[in-house]
């Protein structure tokens, strides 16, 4: 059966992740890992060698030393600055859910601030955060956690607490949202959706693949107009845009001429 060109970005993104993790690895220990055949595997790797994503050296695989797969964490955007206008985005986040949902929210921080806000209704939220374990929530609002690793990488500063690799993937895949709250590191109406951890991507296209109603982005002013090393979803899967006041006017524009419906909240 043909895979769809998300199917094949996701693997592509959890080869890397591999990559990352094992250093190097050729063609049959690629195609092992991911139950794929050798000329599948080997067409993965043409088209991340010619992104210039991995390098080869003597037959075997390797992330390349041209892109940082390991970037040196961004302190302006950790999860404790610019929190007066993170607590309105979420708010305004939560007020869109409605009684009988069903919706996905990652694992930024942005969007784990929304969960305190959620109306005393019946609620179901599916997330990949960890640390939602820990947040205060109403008793009406279900919460599922897609399972899978807890790679150290996504624990920056203490920041994060993501659950990723297949486990976490084939879960969402098995549910069906009717909305999908996502955070991210940057949104531009010319490179799409991106993040600055390798491991974010697959489970970022899973939920929005497996959502049947709107996309909402959570997002503050610093990571508008802003491209980071993993795309994972062209603007044309967003339905909305949360973000503050302060965000860069001229990138709004072009959002909304792309058909985002931007939302403006000010911070408390």
């Amino acid at each position: 059966m043909k895979r769809s060109k998300s199917d094949v970005l996701s693997r592509q993104s959890l080869i890397l992740e591999y990559l990352q993790k094992h250093t190097y690895a050729n063609i049959a220990e690629i195609a092992k890992e991911f139950q794929i055949s050798e000329a599948t595997a080997r067409r993965d790797i043409s088209a991340l060698k010619k992104s210039g994503d991995i390098k080869l050296v003597f037959n075997n695989i390797g992330l390349s030393n041209e892109k940082k797969y390991l970037p040196q964490f961004d302190k302006k955007l950790c999860s404790m600055s610019n929190l007066d206008a993170k607590e309105a985005i979420a708010r305004q986040a939560a007020n869109m859910i409605e009684n009988g949902d069903t919706v996905f929210i990652n694992a930024s921080s942005t969007a784990l601030r929304i969960y305190p806000h959620i109306k005393d209704i019946s609620a179901i939220i599916v997330t990949n955060n960890g640390k939602s374990l820990m947040t205060p929530r109403n008793p009406g609002t279900e919460l599922v956690l897609v399972g899978g690793e807890v790679s150290p990488l996504s624990s920056f500063d203490n920041t994060k607490l993501s659950l990723t690799g297949n486990f976490a993937i084939e879960n969402i895949n098995r549910t069906a949202a009717t909305k999908c709250i996502l955070g991210v590191s940057g949104i531009s109406a010319e490179h799409g959706l991106t993040s600055m951890a390798i491991q974010d991507p697959p489970i970022n296209r899973a939920m929005i693949r497996k959502c049947t109603g709107p996309v909402i982005i959570v997002a503050d002013h610093r990571k508008v107009g802003i491209e980071h090393n993993f795309h994972f979803a062209d603007i044309s899967d967003v339905t909305y845009l949360i973000t503050d006041s302060k965000s860069d006017k001229k990138e709004l524009e072009k959002l909304e001429k792309a058909g985002i419906n931007v939302i403006l909240v000010d911070a408390l």
